[in-house]
């Protein structure tokens, strides 16, 4: 299994270290890359045995080697950024969410477990706020893929949708 953890572009995210640790202990053969947010150090990337060499872990990644690893990905595991979000839901890619919550002081406000929380019930992608839940989610996620070509199909009939809305609204200008 491939799985890329994401989380973002403006923050490092520890709590999604802790998550990167808990799923390499348990499937040291899986693959796992973490891309942890610009200025990442210390508590804010993963620390794993040598047992768990197939974990690669950056600050960021150059965008064309950032491309690659998201195609390659299994799945992918993000916080709820919506770059990140939109990526997935538009290439159909299976993903879980860990929003940053500013009740932890990872953000600055809770926009993030807002977005989450309407992703998951718009879509059914599930949601995640805390660690362990999450890494049982992504070690069962191996047996049984969330549904993202439904997703996909889900999300084009929306645009086609609002693209209709959109032309009468033109049109009736």
């Amino acid at each position: 299994m491939n799985v890329l953890f994401t989380a973002g572009t403006q923050f490092p995210f520890a709590r999604m270290a802790r998550v990167v640790e808990g799923v390499a202990e348990r499937c040291p053969e899986w693959r796992l890359v973490f891309q942890a947010g610009p200025g990442a150090s210390g508590s804010a990337l993963p620390v794993c045995s040598p047992a768990h060499a197939d974990v690669k872990a950056a600050p960021m990644f150059p965008q064309v080697e950032f491309e690659a690893l998201f195609q390659e990905a299994d799945l992918v595991v993000t916080h709820a950024g919506m770059g990140n979000l939109l990526l997935c839901l538009e290439r159909a890619k299976p993903f879980f969410m860990l929003p940053r919550l500013a009740s932890l002081r990872e953000h600055r406000n809770e926009h993030q477990r807002d977005t989450a929380e309407a992703i998951s019930e718009r879509y059914g992608v599930p949601a995640f706020f805390e660690v362990e839940p999450l890494v049982e989610a992504i070690l069962g996620a191996q047996s049984e893929a969330p549904p993202a070509l439904e997703l996909r199909d889900a999300i084009e009939r929306e645009r086609r949708v609002f693209a209709k809305r959109l032309n009468s609204l033109v049109e009736s200008l």
